[in-house]
């Protein structure tokens, strides 16, 4: 017999032992989503009188009580369906007690997933703000959402809604990726079924990126930029910049860094930090980075304890922001934002020392991810030798 939901069926002497009076044990078999589990009916009797081609006991009588027993099991599955819109096998656990009355359960996605978010606060992800602001944005597009509504159509208009706002793929990618990690948790904790998941069949764009870095004569430019003593922000901007360039470290890495993260030697300081995206723990021996150029600007900006870090108020979208009048005046003609630091360090380290030393500086898993920097390299080369006079 089959319900809806879990499949049942009848086994004898599943473990093909029988006891002293020759006689085994019919089981009831229950399948679920992978999972199986045996609940024994009590009733004993011989190889004789079991019917293993039709896998039913042959008398009647002991047919009967087994069918009972299945539809009494059916039945306990139904009625806790009707109460708590779930069911496992675990459930099975109190059969034949009466069934609690469930607690109300959260049947909004818009909530649940304001709830993941601000759970996930006191994590102190360097992605918590950038995951909020695609939260902002898909209950500006839709404020109230329940589980049973999310589906293609919901996702697909997300999309033309974030088009509609001028944003770039890769940008829109993002609050995909976002949105999609909510929906996999409200699958996990049951909310909504796996093959509801509107992500399986939505693909989401995405859109390679020309990774631009700074070649040593525009290095010096940028270093050589003159400030006026109003400009206390550009100033500490542009130096965090080559704080990224000097050591190759990621934008919150070098946001997060306290006077604790550094270690005083007598030849210079050592910087001992944990990267935020792969939690992997590094040092950096500063003084010997770009002739010590590194530092120089955290001595800079080290201030006198760990209440304060070195480049407080330098937020991402202000920094990335100030970056692009930056560069105007030091006659770069690109487009940079703060990855473009790591990537400089990557590629001007990559002609100076072994690619698996670059792939230690950097944190990559792989050394598929370092092949990227002889690349820029070889980029980076051609425009040194265009601009020979020969």
């Amino acid at each position: 017999m089959k319900s809806l939901f879990v499949d049942y069926s009848q086994r004898y002497n599943r473990k093909n032992q029988l006891n002293t009076n020759g006689e085994a044990v019919i089981q009831i078999r229950m399948y679920l989503n992978g999972q199986t589990r045996y609940y024994s009916t009590g009733i004993y009797i011989k190889p004789s009188e079991w019917n293993a081609k039709k896998n039913l006991p042959k008398d009647h009588t002991t047919l009967k009580k087994v069918n009972q027993l299945l539809l009494q099991l059916e039945t306990y599955e139904t009625d806790y369906r009707k109460e708590h819109k779930r069911f496992t096998l675990e459930n099975f656990d109190d059969f034949g007690k009466p069934i609690k009355q469930a607690t109300p359960i959260n049947t909004s996605f818009s909530k649940f997933m304001t709830e993941q978010h601000q759970a996930e606060k006191v994590l102190n992800q360097p992605s918590w703000r950038v995951r909020e602001l695609s939260i902002k944005f898909f209950r500006i597009y839709k404020p109230e959402v329940s589980f049973l509504e999310v589906n293609h159509s919901l996702i697909q208009g997300f999309e033309y809604f974030l088009r509609a706002k001028k944003l770039h793929t890769n940008t829109i990618a993002y609050h995909h990726k976002h949105i999609k990690k909510y929906i996999l948790r409200a699958i996990k904790d049951d909310f909504i079924q796996q093959k509801a998941n509107p992500y399986l069949i939505f693909k989401i764009g995405k859109q390679d990126t020309k990774s631009e870095f700074l070649t040593r004569e525009e290095i010096e430019r940028f270093e050589n930029i003159k400030f006026n003593e109003k400009e206390i922000f550009e100033e500490k901007t542009r130096d965090m910049f080559l704080f990224g360039v000097y050591t190759g470290l990621r934008f919150m890495d070098i946001y997060r860094l306290k006077k604790s993260n550094f270690l005083e030697e007598s030849d210079g300081l050592i910087l001992d930090y944990q990267a935020g995206k792969t939690q992997k723990y590094g040092k950096k021996y500063l003084n010997i980075l770009f002739d010590g150029k590194c530092n120089a600007i955290a001595h800079k900006y080290m201030p006198e304890d760990d209440s304060r870090t070195l480049f407080k108020g330098c937020t991402n979208p202000k920094v990335n922001k100030a970056l692009k009048t930056l560069a105007k005046r030091a006659r770069i003609a690109k487009a940079l934002c703060f990855k473009d630091s790591r990537d400089t360090f990557g590629t001007q380290l990559i002609l100076k020392a072994s690619a698996s030393v670059v792939q230690s500086e950097m944190q990559h898993s792989s050394l598929a991810q370092t092949q990227k920097y002889i690349h820029l390299s070889d980029e980076m080369k051609k425009q040194e030798l265009s601009k020979i006079k020969w």
